[in-house]
């Protein structure tokens, strides 16, 4: 079951990889958005995958539940801001 779950962190943080890519090449502000919120995502998924491995899930679950407010707030602030910017209104 250990090896399990550490192949599956391993093809996890493989995945990021191709969301850093749209991240960092994608052709429009919202591709990159979308890239951002799919790493947001990823990483949450792999904290939670490497507190299972190491046997302290309650640490790694409060380190996620505080990430995921982090992201969730953080998308829709540069959602908001961008938003704003494209439309030409400050």
């Amino acid at each position: 079951m250990t090896l399990f779950l550490a192949v599956m962190t391993v093809g996890i943080a493989l995945t990021m990889s191709l969301s850093l890519f749209r991240l960092l090449r994608g052709p429009t502000l919202w591709d990159r958005l979308s890239g951002l919120g799919l790493i947001g995502t990823k990483t949450i998924v792999l904290l939670l995958l490497i507190g299972r491995v190491t046997g302290r899930e309650d640490i790694f679950v409060d380190i996620t539940l505080s990430y995921t407010l982090i992201t969730f707030i953080g998308s829709l602030a540069l959602a908001k801001y961008f938003e704003g910017k494209e439309t030409g209104q400050a």
